[in-house]
């Protein structure tokens, strides 16, 4: 598993490029409840968010691995990048989701789509949410499923997916929040960069609307 850097002009958590195991999990409609339960029961059983991460499906009842659970198979116990079915991450708006996923190893979760509070949430934390089409990834998983161990790129700053014996597999990120990651750009540090802009803004509407000002 390795991930480039690059120069930062702030203080959050960056994301270039990620090299590392991708698991195919093309399950649709898996919501936060699936990927991180609110039972607090489950809280005090485990030691950890990445113990609670899909424990619905990576555990029976009795608190055995369930062995048919991609994520519990090898070399898939390893993966940082996740593919996985349309709509992943509906549902609540708990940050947690993204946080056991992070715990569990994960950098990068490919989908055809995700639910909106989970891909905001992706992006503050610096775990790369990509959308391709449904086919491509069922293609990227096939050949994943054909040599599990061979390890896949997602590369932020090129906007493309390479893996061996596969065309590389270009994606398109909002520019804003690209340079976000690629940066480690929190909300403050993307205004303070703008600093000279807002207040040249704002001397101009001054002028133009005085009375909305107080002084």
């Amino acid at each position: 598993m390795r991930a480039r850097q690059t120069v930062t002009k702030g203080d959050g958590p960056t994301f270039v490029s990620h090299t590392g195991i991708a698991a195919p999990f093309l399950r649709a409609n898996v919501d936060t409840d699936i990927i991180m339960p609110a039972n607090r029961q489950s809280m005090r059983v485990h030691s950890s968010l990445a113990d609670i991460c899909f424990e619905s499906l990576r555990y029976f009842w009795d608190g055995s691995e369930n062995p048919s659970f991609i994520l519990n198979q090898e070399p898939f116990r390893k993966a940082s990048i996740l593919l996985v079915g349309t709509n992943f991450g509906a549902g609540s708006s708990r940050e947690t989701a993204v946080a056991g996923l992070m715990e569990f190893g994960f950098r990068s979760i490919v989908a055809p789509s995700f639910g909106g509070s989970f891909c905001g949430n992706c992006f503050a934390n610096s775990m790369l949410p990509v959308t391709l089409d449904a086919e491509v990834i069922r293609e990227i998983a096939d050949q994943v499923t054909l040599n599990p161990a061979v390890e896949m790129t997602v590369d932020l700053e090129k906007s493309q997916i390479e893996r061996p014996g596969l065309s590389a597999v270009a994606f398109n990120i909002d520019s804003r929040l690209r340079n976000k990651m690629l940066l480690g750009l929190r909300d403050l540090d993307e205004i303070l960069l703008h600093g000279e802009d807002i207040e040249a803004f704002q001397e101009e509407d001054r002028i133009r609307r005085p009375w909305i000002y107080w002084r």
